[in-house]
């Protein structure tokens, strides 16, 4: 009985220990390697007339933000100023626009997404 059970007690905690990975949100058309994934980011939409894009910006200090040039936004959350809160897959982008020297551009794939 006991070599049974200790085997099967093993078995059992190595594959509840098992980690998990979170599927990718699909890649952005014209996208670039991935760069990183991000859960529930607070970010602000802005609309880039220049490349008739939306884009979640993200700030990272006073002087960084990323923009997230999405792909995948849904037009409940087409509004600039508006405050989310979102998951997502960046990918290197080939824009090479900027507001500010810090920001850095992106596509973002969004995972999920809520108003803030």
């Amino acid at each position: 009985m006991r070599a049974i059970v200790f085997p099967a007690i093993s078995l059992l905690l190595t594959i509840g220990s098992c980690k998990t990975e979170e599927a990718l949100a699909p890649r952005c058309p014209n996208a670039g390697a991935l760069v990183k994934q991000v859960k529930n980011l607070s970010g602000v939409v802005y609309y880039d007339s220049t490349q008739s894009s939306y884009f979640i910006r993200v700030s990272n200090s006073f002087d960084s933000h990323d923009l997230g040039y999405t792909c995948n936004l849904t037009t409940d959350y087409q509004k600039p100023g508006l405050k989310v809160k979102f998951s997502g897959t960046y990918y290197q982008s080939d824009k090479q626009l900027g507001f500010v020297a810090g920001d850095k551009n992106y596509y973002l794939s969004l995972s999920s997404i809520q108003k803030q």
